[in-house]
């Protein structure tokens, strides 16, 4: 064992082990005393040592067996000398606990022994005065339990939970086991359940983002092909176009510029003057620096005579923004008293891809086209 983790030199395994639902309440308090108990450990022949020393001794070891003792063989894998079976360090799904519906997952803290628990009248539903002497020192890894129907509950696990028997491995599961107790210990909903429409929802919107990033990865190979300097600023306009549907898009780059390329205007119903975005285009690589900061002020001063600015932007193909130009925006900000940005690659294949995905969404499809895209 790796003594500073508490987990096996064989490595950590994954297990699921029930308990007797007639005697939840019972069961969930010696569970949060570090007891993981079993039932049909009733008699003291049945501690699993007796019968794994039967068997280690071979020969016809299940004639050797009383019937008792036979009806625990499903249980031998809670002893570390067994084949197969659980360790210290190894974590355990505990099904229906603390109510039905939920699991609470243990980490295994130290090895199998054998002591009955006494039973009161009311939950010796057996008859036996005693039951449940099979345990296993456990630590409680997410005391308040987690439903199975938690959207982020793999669905093959929650299927697993399904399994009729006392307890089986989950090693298949471990990954989506590992990531449970990220999400439990960051803080993430795992109490309630989550309807099938709403767990639809989160899987398309999972897959869609994955689906959005592999696009505008090609996305951007493909305009690096089609656009070079000043023609990036039409596809841009266009993305644009889709983004704010109804506002008056500009193009107003070229060799009269005023320190702006595409404005955007929208209708300002409170008052007579529009509101204005404007926007600086620029094809560079790698780093962009605080020569643009010049040109958004000479657009603030020019269009600021059309309506209010509500923000200056920088729009760029360069992957990395200067020091210098990190300084002068802010300044400019401070100055201007409006919100400086400078958007670079990722972030602007970002908005024409979304730019470009609303214009087909609402039919808008003519522009996109001709970007041959």
């Amino acid at each position: 064992m790796d003594t500073e983790s508490g987990t096996p030199a064989r490595g950590r395994r994954y297990w699921a082990i029930r308990t007797d639902r007639e005697n939840r309440a019972l069961l969930l308090e010696e569970l949060r005393q570090g007891r993981l108990r079993q039932g049909w450990g009733y008699d003291p022949s049945q501690d699993l040592r007796l019968v794994q020393r039967e068997i280690a001794n071979q020969g016809a070891w299940w004639e050797r067996l009383s019937e008792n003792q036979k009806e625990v063989l499903p249980h031998l894998r809670m002893l570390a000398d067994a084949h197969d079976s659980v360790q210290p360090g190894d974590w355990a799904i505990v099904p229906n606990l603390p109510e039905q519906g939920l699991f609470v997952i243990v980490e295994v803290v130290g090895n199998y022994y054998y002591e009955p628990l006494k039973l009161s009248s009311d939950s010796d539903i057996n008859g036996t005065s005693s039951d449940y002497g099979h345990i296993l020192p456990v630590q409680i890894l997410t005391p308040n339990g987690i439903n199975k129907y938690a959207d982020p509950v793999d669905a093959k696990l929650r299927g697993s939970l399904h399994t009729p028997k006392r307890m089986w491995c989950l090693d298949p599961y471990r990954d989506s086991l590992v990531q449970l107790m990220d999400d439990y210990k960051g803080g993430v909903p795992l109490l309630a359940a989550t309807s099938g429409e709403a767990r639809l929802s989160n899987a398309w919107g999972i897959a869609w983002d994955h689906a959005a990033e592999a696009l505008r990865e090609r996305l951007g190979k493909e305009l690096d092909k089609r656009f070079q300097a000043a023609e990036w600023e039409e596809p841009i306009k266009i993305a644009l176009e889709g983004l704010y549907p109804g506002a008056d898009i500009r193009w107003v780059g070229g060799p009269a510029e005023k320190g702006a390329d595409v404005v955007v205007q929208i209708q300002n119903w409170f008052g007579s003057v529009p509101w204005l975005v404007i926007v600086q285009v620029k094809n560079y690589t790698a780093r962009i620096g605080a020569d643009v900061v010049t040109q958004l002020r000479t657009a603030y001063e020019h269009y600021g005579k059309d309506g209010t600015v509500l923000a200056l932007v920088v729009m760029t193909t360069a992957d990395e923004m200067g020091a210098d130009l990190s300084r002068e925006k802010e300044k400019l900000s401070t100055e201007l008293k409006i919100p400086v940005e400078v958007l670079l690659r990722t972030k602007m294949l970002k908005i024409l891809s979304d730019g470009l995905m609303n214009r087909r969404a609402n039919g808008g499809t003519e522009d996109v086209g001709s970007l041959a895209l």
